[in-house]
């Protein structure tokens, strides 16, 4: 949906003449470009580029001030001398951090300290840090897919939210939304667990169709049957109970990072049966959460792990 994340990052366009994904190579250096969204509105060319973070990392600066001068240098090579490109925006999306508000932009310096600034500027919007009522004032639809990270986010608003979306879009464009509103209630950074909510509003058979809502549903019954089996032990048993349910969450995390791996296609000879082996579900659930926006292996894993 191009017109509603263009609409979303540039509000006050009046008239879009244009607006796709664009891919781009910079052949000489033989990188591919991350997508970028191409606008032509109000008679202006531009490209949005946006990175979708969990959260903030370290060298999160440096990585945009990287992609936006590949960016601009792919989308001018092989123009004639005087032909102008488009400019470039760049955005982070934070899903979930701290909760002291972030600036409206950030910036990486590549200048000196004391000489005038040279380097890049980005804007940074952090959905998890505002409000339903915020992100419904936006008057767009993906704002409103945001819902579920909000800080007053709750099974009622986002009943809400869900029924103001069936009445703003199409059915493809609903239920490309509704799951999307559910993965995010699962990623939610302050473990609510709204998830089962939102996905209690949906039609049986959109549950049936999408594989990661699937995936959520299989590892939550397979935690909680675990659970029930290990809570129905003898009281004598205290510590089997507990050794029990920690490796059933073990496995249902290490299957989820298995397969989010592949999906993005992170997969490496023997991985899936090291994970297997990891019994620790605080390092699970942390390698878990950077699959979902990693690039490379060693954006997931410190050297040695697991």
């Amino acid at each position: 949906m191009p017109d509603e994340v263009a609409r979303a990052l540039v509000p006050k366009i009046r008239t879009m003449t244009r607006c796709e994904w664009v891919e781009t190579q910079l052949t000489a250096r033989q990188r591919r470009v991350d997508a970028g969204l191409l606008i032509e509105a109000d008679g202006v060319a531009r490209v949005e580029h946006v990175e979708w973070q969990l959260r903030w990392r370290a060298g999160l600066g440096y990585r945009l001030f990287e992609y936006h001068a590949l960016y601009t240098m792919a989308l001018r090579e092989g123009r004639r001398p005087r032909a102008r490109a488009p400019r470039v925006r760049s955005t982070v999306v934070l899903l979930s951090g701290r909760e002291r508000r972030y600036p409206p932009w950030g910036r990486y310096r590549a200048s000196p300290d004391g000489e005038r600034f040279s380097g890049v500027r980005f804007r940074i919007e952090a959905p998890y840090q505002e409000t339903v009522s915020a992100l419904a004032s936006r008057e767009s639809a993906m704002w409103l897919a945001f819902a579920p990270l909000a800080v007053d986010a709750d099974a009622a608003s986002l009943v809400e939210v869900l029924r103001r979306l069936q009445s703003q879009t199409d059915r493809a464009r609903f239920d490309e939304l509704a799951v999307a509103m559910a993965v995010l209630a699962e990623a939610d950074g302050r473990k609510r667990r709204l998830w089962p909510e939102v996905a209690s509003c949906l039609p049986r058979e959109l549950i049936m169709r999408s594989e990661f809502l699937q995936q959520i549903r299989e590892e939550t019954r397979a935690e909680a049957l675990q659970e029930g089996r290990q809570e129905g032990r003898q009281e004598g048993r205290q510590e089997g109970r507990q050794e029990g349910r920690q490796e059933g969450r073990c496995e249902a995390l290490a299957g989820a990072l298995a397969r989010s791996l592949a999906s993005r296609g992170l997969g490496a000879p023997g991985l899936e049966a090291r994970l297997a082996s990891v019994r620790d579900p605080a390092r699970l659930s942390v390698w878990f959460e950077r699959s979902l926006s990693a690039r490379r292996l060693d954006e997931v894993f410190e050297p040695g792990e697991p």
